[in-house]
């Protein structure tokens, strides 16, 4: 049996587009890095997308996709260890609604 491509979609609303700034500003700061080790976990895409058509909201969606299972597994650990690191260094409020899936068609 073929291993499944795993995908995490997770959405932040903030309360204010400054809270959503500082997020921006914060990936920027603090990403390339974890992003790396992500790739070399299995990670095979990352976007992090404003989202435009929420009227006056402030919406960030995050959209990554792993090789498969293990993959997921292994970068969960770096996602993980990444919160820990990085939850006094975070500004923003935000709430946060992740969606996990298995690849079911791929039309790209």
């Amino acid at each position: 049996m073929k291993q499944a491509t795993i995908t995490s979609y997770t959405l932040l609303d903030f309360i204010s587009e400054g809270d959503m700034d500082l997020f921006f500003s914060f990936i920027e700061d603090h990403m390339d890095g974890r992003a790396a080790r992500l790739r070399e976990n299995g990670m095979t895409k990352f976007y992090v997308t404003q989202i435009f058509n929420k009227g006056d909201k402030f919406t960030i969606a995050n959209w990554l996709a792993y090789r498969d299972q293990k993959a997921f597994v292994a970068c969960d650990r770096i996602w993980q260890e990444f919160m820990l690191d990085s939850r006094y260094k975070m500004q923003h409020i935000a709430k946060v609604v992740p969606h996990r899936g298995i690849v079911q068609y791929d039309f790209s």
